[in-house]
C-alpha cells in the first residue's frame, strides 16, 4: 500500500513538473516569436504576441500602447540583443526577465527587462513590458 501511495505521489509530481515545463517552453516560444517579429519589423507577428491593453514602457519613462509599440518596432526593427533570460510561470501568467543591450544612435545602452505574459486560451501574449537602465560603472 505504501509503495502504491508513493508511486502515485511521484507520478503526480512528475505530471505537474511536465505541465510547468510545457508552459515554460510555450512562453519561451512566444518570447522568441516577439523577438523575431520585433527585429524584422513584422507588424502581423507583433499583433499576435502583444495583448490588447499592452503597457510597453521604456527606460526613459515613455509608455506606449499596443498600437504605438507596434508602430515604433516596425519603424526601428528592434535593434537590441538579449543576453540572458529567466522565465517563471504562475498558472496562466508568466514573467520573462532579461539583460539586454539596446543599440541606438547614442551608442549601446545596457538594460534589464521585465515582461509579463498571460495565457489567452492556448496562446501566450505579452501584457506588460518594462526596461530599466543599468548604470555603467
Amino acid at each position: 500500500m505504501r509503495t502504491l501511495l508513493f508511486s502515485t505521489l511521484l507520478l503526480g509530481f512528475s505530471i505537474t513538473g511536465y505541465a510547468q515545463s510545457a508552459d515554460e517552453a510555450s512562453v519561451r516560444a512566444a518570447h522568441e516569436a516577439f523577438l523575431t517579429a520585433a527585429k524584422a519589423g513584422d507588424a502581423a507577428g507583433l499583433e499576435k504576441v502583444l495583448a490588447e491593453g499592452l503597457q510597453y514602457s521604456h527606460s526613459n519613462g515613455k509608455l506606449e500602447t499596443k498600437k504605438e509599440a507596434i508602430a515604433a518596432l516596425v519603424k526601428s526593427k528592434g535593434n537590441f540583443e538579449v543576453h540572458s533570460q529567466t522565465i517563471h510561470v504562475y498558472g496562466k501568467s508568466a514573467t520573462v526577465r532579461a539583460r539586454i543591450t539596446a543599440h541606438g544612435a547614442n551608442g549601446d545602452i545596457p538594460l534589464t527587462m521585465l515582461q509579463v505574459w498571460v495565457k489567452n486560451g492556448k496562446t501566450w501574449q505579452m501584457v506588460e513590458r518594462h526596461t530599466t537602465r543599468v548604470p555603467v560603472s
